[in-house]
């Protein structure tokens, strides 16, 4: 079972595995900011209370916590999300990108799903790509995706 925690509610234990996991080789140099320091961190988590166009979540899948998931931009027709797993655990993408597309299309219930991605990043592009996102984008360093979950309403209903 999944359970998405809110980083406004982590405990002190989590928000320092999630600092540990973000500037992990394996996770920051996927990253614009490629580290953090505590203290930018816990300010940035501090925040996300006052922030209505931001939603960051840690995702725990029964005893283990598998990633973290966030939509930024939040508006009334799109928003864009991040991603990354627990440097730790493999085979967790899937899984993550289904919370992803499900939370946005249900709970913030946008028309349109955005995200970039590093163009070495190949696993994170084909991985956007086996969930229907198509690259509209690209530049010396990102490729820009999106996906429209109007189209995967009206197919849902067919």
């Amino acid at each position: 079972m999944l359970e998405l925690i809110n980083f406004t509610d982590l405990t002190d234990e989590q928000i320092l595995m999630i600092l540990r996991w973000r500037n992990d080789e394996r996770v920051a140099k996927y990253m614009k900011n490629k580290s953090v320091s505590e203290q930018e961190h816990r300010n940035f988590i501090s925040n996300l209370k006052n922030d209505e166009t931001k939603r960051y979540f840690l995702v725990k899948e029964d005893n283990d916590y598998i990633g973290v998931i966030d939509f930024v931009d939040i508006a009334a027709d799109s928003c864009e999300f991040g991603i990354y797993a627990n440097p730790e655990l493999k085979g967790k993408g899937k899984i993550l990108m289904q919370t992803i597309v499900e939370y946005a299309a249900k709970t913030l219930k946008v028309g349109e799903l955005k995200s970039c991605a590093y163009n070495e990043n190949e696993k994170a592009i084909a991985l956007y790509g086996k969930f229907g996102f198509e690259i509209y984008g690209r530049d010396e360093q990102m490729s820009y995706m999106s996906l429209s979950l109007r189209k995967l309403d009206i197919m849902a209903k067919s």
